[in-house]
């Protein structure tokens, strides 16, 4: 029964080290995602500011 009861503990311990390893991979990637939304922003605004100088 001990040994059982070891054997889960380990799977839990490996299955919460796979889901912190993940978050971490998750909370990488929108680190990405939100310095590419803000770069877009910015290209977007300059966009904005380039265009304001033509007239139709």
């Amino acid at each position: 029964m001990i040994k059982g009861v070891s054997e889960i503990s380990e799977q839990a311990a490996g299955n919460i080290q796979n889901v912190a390893a993940s978050a971490e991979e998750q909370n990488a990637a929108m680190e990405e995602v939100s310095a590419s939304a803000e770069a877009l922003s910015r290209m977007a605004q300059e966009l904005r500011e380039t265009i304001s100088k033509f007239k139709v």
